[in-house]
């Protein structure tokens, strides 16, 4: 791509100001002068990925085969603060993958991130390029160091320097700040000091001292900094709340402990600050003024030794990072001495303790809690699973959102128009009838999943197909294909998983046409008749995110009635919803092949689009890629659905059960052994409206199921309640409206469907989408693996928020009247966790049965690997109850190279 289409931010460019002030081999540069050391390269331009990708641009990843701790490693920028943050998110899949609304890395270099803005409560769109500071001696980056061939660390460096005004104000923070920045989700912190009531008393044996809760100020921060300024707006307006006369708002040794333990289970953040002003001494391998990350905290018994509470921490220099050289170090002798520690705990030493291959520290280590008070001054908690157990709205502060830019009225809904009594409504006469509820005013009590921070907007660990009723629109066709990944469709929920009582949410959507995110918020209020919403969408269930992703999209292209009245095509809604390549698959009869289109978008018309073809033979596909087209790229993650034919004369509902000129999704392609012998490729597919399925072979009233078992199990079917053989109603099988998921043969999809649409970053330039490399497969299947493990573990979450609901209420209301009720609630916590069972980890996904092949004779068997069956094992007791702020402090980092936390 040429230079005309390279994308240079206008409002934060590569220059001296970006930086501020740098320091190199001791000396300190400003201005101008910063030009003499360090200049600008593109991501496809730094040494470190050329090597990585031999040169190929095309090779960089924003992410290689998922986020991990290790793929952090801070530069010469004292921002561990930061990277410590981002080393927590990493501990949770998708959380970092979250912050990117451009999802692969591209040659235009235009990135978009979102962060929050605490004083708007809202999240931020952030624009950068991928224009990084590097040094003229050597080409290397400046400050944050990239792995192998991934560029996220780098690129969400820059935005939060864009966010607070230039790197060099990245220089000393708050992870608290950080943490609530980059997930917008309620952060506190516990701060250990002498200073602090009761403590001053207590003497200087920390064990002794009492943890005081603070929360985050809600102040404007100055981001405009005069160039040379040494004041970081993080350290002047993020500041700490505390009431220290409240002894209630202290918490013993205990309690902070298996607070820990507890968050960690529920899949909350933690990180943790050292004491100290300057980061470049530590003290028995604890670095001071650093920040650090807390992956895990166990209580275990040991022989000879008692109960120990243990804590995993790692810092955030990653390979190479100074580690803790004490007891329950990589070095200590405990570990041999101790094996039952150990084998309870899952450790073994690395490899530089092990001597494979020189390996250098890892960053991570144990040590006992009674060390980690020694050394440690700060825990900050980041909840996105809840902490705090009050109702936003009887807290009285919450202000009902109302949208400006979408009014409740007709100026909404476009050019809608309305049949009432024989009469059409349009223009201002739909005010008169169409009026305009809350979400909550629209679904039924029962139907908002009651969880530990109020009311849900998903339930059963996430989304499914079977969620959506939304009729035959293309849109419900491409959230129904989304639904079928896990994970997917609470991706796009950016404002969380509950349900908002201000009615203010974000969901990530773009533009077709120009690829680019919006996260524009908007309000729950949904235009109605009768209690029904117009577009005929229903809740099913607990599913209440059906019709806000749907007002979502509607937002967007400023209208209802483009939503609901002329329809959107399925291939606008797959890249509205994913922002990835989307491409179409057409049946051209006199050539008996598939012919693929390349599509072009209009800007705000969902209902239509442009299609080019190359010419001659070239975008021509055989069945038989076509199958394995389906099979490979939903196996690697590719949205699909089809379209039937438009005549009546091939698609006869009455013999079919198929609708004609209807988009199904396409939720499954495989191959599996028919008994005889032969080869069955089998498609599965879905109506939106959940009413025109398929009546022929392989069909849910079909008696092949019980004449083959070994294909049902192959494919995993199970027959709806009320579909019995023959599809008659029974006294002892009631129907019940079928679900719309449906088998069929390859050879009788080929009968009815004329277009398929596929969408997905895999196709884009891909000449032959049926093949995929053995290397890309099992990335896939991990991929996927580990997103069915990470929804069996919300899960498991939300019944454990459940089930601890009303007992965590009570105690927190306990812990409110004082804290003598403390001690016994924190044992009773570390009993029960002592006798959890230990964290398994997952296992590796089976390698796959059939690779995707070229050729046309062995189609591939894109089977899926079955969710694992382990579970994260969770401590069964609360943290600490909630307590309000009542006293500002001002606090401010000490200076220093790292000046990580804001030291009090």
């Amino acid at each position: 791509m040429g230079k005309a289409n390279v994308f240079q931010d206008p409002d934060f460019r590569p220059n001296e100001n970006a930086l501020c002030e740098i320091k190199y081999n001791g000396n300190t540069y400003q201005g101008h002068d910063i030009g003499r050391v360090v200049e600008w390269r593109r991501l496809k331009d730094l040494p470190a990925f050329r090597r990585a990708t031999d040169g190929r641009g095309s090779n960089i990843r924003l992410f290689e085969d998922g986020v991990r701790a290790t793929d952090i490693n801070q530069g010469s920028l004292g921002d561990c603060w930061l990277l410590s943050s981002l080393a927590c998110l990493a501990t949770r899949s998708g959380a970092v993958e979250k912050l990117f609304l451009t999802p692969d890395y591209n040659e235009e270099g235009r990135y978009q991130l979102r962060l929050w803005d605490k004083q708007s409560r809202r999240f931020r769109e952030i624009v950068i390029d991928d224009a990084i500071p590097v040094w003229r001696q050597g080409g290397q980056p400046c400050f944050a160091q990239p792995t192998g061939n991934e560029a996220w660390v780098l690129l969400l460096e820059k935005a939060m320097a864009k966010y607070v005004g230039n790197y060099y104000l990245l220089d000393g923070g708050m992870t608290a700040w950080a943490l609530e920045t980059l997930t917008g989700h309620y952060t506190c912190v516990f701060l250990l000091e002498q200073k602090f009531g009761p403590n001053r008393d207590a003497g200087p044996n920390q064990q002794n001292w009492r943890w005081l809760r603070a929360e985050l100020a809600n102040k404007t921060p100055d981001r405009v900094v005069a160039s040379g300024s040494r004041a970081s707006p993080i350290n002047r307006s993020a500041l700490y709340m505390y009431d220290e006369s409240d002894p209630a708002k202290f918490y013993s040794q205990e309690e902070v402990f298996m607070a820990i333990v507890y968050h960690l289970a529920i899949g909350n953040l933690v990180a943790a600050a050292t004491v100290g002003t300057d980061d470049a001494t530590e003290v028995d391998g604890v670095v001071r003024a650093h920040a650090y990350t807390v992956i895990a905290a166990r209580p275990v018994s040991s022989e000879g030794r008692g109960q120990l509470l243990m804590v995993q921490v790692r810092n955030p220099h990653g390979a190479g990072g100074i580690e803790w050289s004490g007891d329950w170090s990589d070095r200590s002798t405990l570990w041999n001495k101790h094996p039952e520690v150990a084998e309870a705990l899952g450790y073994s030493p690395p490899a530089s303790m092990t001597g494979r291959g020189g390996a250098a520290t890892d960053g991570c280590f144990w040590m006992e809690w009674r060390d980690f008070v020694e050394h440690y001054k700060e825990v900050t908690f980041c909840c996105a699973n809840g902490f705090d157990y009050i109702e936003d709205e009887a807290a009285g502060w919450v202000e009902v959102f109302n949208d400006p830019s979408f009014p409740h009225d007709h100026r909404s809904l476009g050019d809608y128009k309305f049949i009432l009594n024989g009469q059409p409504h349009t223009g201002a006469q739909l005010d008169d009838v169409i009026k305009w509820l809350r979400l909550k005013e629209i679904a039924a009590p029962e139907q908002f999943r009651k969880g530990a921070k109020g009311l849900k907007l998903f339930a059963g660990g996430g989304t499914h197909p079977d969620d959506i009723d939304g009729g035959s629109t293309g849109l419900m066709t491409a959230v129904a294909c989304l639904a079928n990944k896990p994970g997917a469709i609470e991706e796009l929920f950016i404002s969380g998983k509950e349900y908002r009582p201000d009615g203010s949410y974000q969901v990530r959507l773009y533009e077709p046409k120009s690829g680019h995110a919006s996260i524009a918020p908007f309000d729950d209020w949904i235009p109605c008749y009768s209690s029904n919403p117009i577009t005929k969408t229903k809740i099913l269930g607990s599913e209440v995110w059906v019709l806000l992703l749907e007002k979502a999209v509607a937002r967007l292209v400023e209208s209802y009635s483009k939503v609901s009245m002329w329809g959107v095509q399925v291939s606008w809604a797959l890249a509205c919803l994913t922002g990835q390549y989307t491409c179409m698959l057409m049946w051209e009869e006199p050539k008996k092949k598939w012919r693929r289109l390349e599509l072009q978008f209009l800007e705000k018309q969902p209902a239509q689009y442009r299609a080019e073809y190359a010419a001659d033979d070239q975008s021509l596909v055989a069945n038989d890629d076509v199958f394995r087209t389906l099979s490979t790229q939903l196996l690697v993650g590719c949205l699909i659905a089809a379209e039937t034919a438009k005549e009546e004369q091939v698609v006869a509902s009455e013999l079919t059960g198929l609708a004609k000129g209807r988009n199904y999704s396409v939720l499954d392609a495989r191959s599996v052994r028919h008994p005889d012998g032969r080869t069955l490729r089998m498609i599965k597919l879905r109506d939106p409206a959940r009413q025109n399925e398929w009546k022929g072979d392989w069909s849910d009233s079909s008696d092949k199921w019980e004449r083959f078992p070994s294909v049902a199990a192959a494919l995993e079917f199970r027959r709806d309640v009320g579909n019995d053989v023959g599809g008659e109603e029974t006294a002892a099988t009631p129907s019940r409206r079928r679900d719309g998921s449906f088998w069929m043969t390859f050879e009788d999809f080929l009968m009815y469907f004329r277009l398929v649409t596929l969408c997905g970053n895999s196709l884009r330039g891909n000449p032959k989408p049926w093949v995929a490399s053995q290397p890309d497969l099992d990335a896939a299947a991990r991929r996927q693996a580990e997103a069915r493990r990470q929804q069996a573990l919300r899960a498991e979450q939300e019944a454990l928020e459940d089930s601890q609901h009303a007992e965590l209420r009570k105690r927190a209301v306990e812990r409110a009247r004082g804290p003598s009720t403390g001690m016994v609630f924190a044992q009773a916590a570390i009993t029960a966790a002592a006798n959890a069972p230990a964290q398994r980890l997952p296992p590796p996904p089976p390698p796959q049965s059939t690779t995707a092949s070229t050729s046309a004779s062995e189609p591939a068997a894109a089977t899926a690997p079955p969710p694992p069956s382990d579970v994260l094992a969770s401590a069964s007791a609360g943290p600490p109850g909630p307590a309000q702020p009542s006293v500002e402090v001002v606090s401010e980092s000490k200076s220093g190279p790292c000046k990580s936390c804001s030291i009090m």
